[in-house]
């Protein structure tokens, strides 16, 4: 059973958008940490 050009495209853009709005979503929460570091708001991360 084969799947229509127009579908398949579809789909590939589907997923293209959300790996795209995660990996912005994830920049975003890497620049507040790196802001708030810089300000001193947060202090070092201590993992035992």
């Amino acid at each position: 059973m084969a799947v229509p050009w127009s579908m398949t495209l579809w789909m590939a853009r589907m997923i293209w958008l959300a790996l795209g709005g995660w990996v912005v979503s994830c920049l975003n929460v890497a620049d507040e940490i790196a802001s708030s570091l810089r300000t001193g708001d947060m202090g070092n991360f201590l993992v035992d």
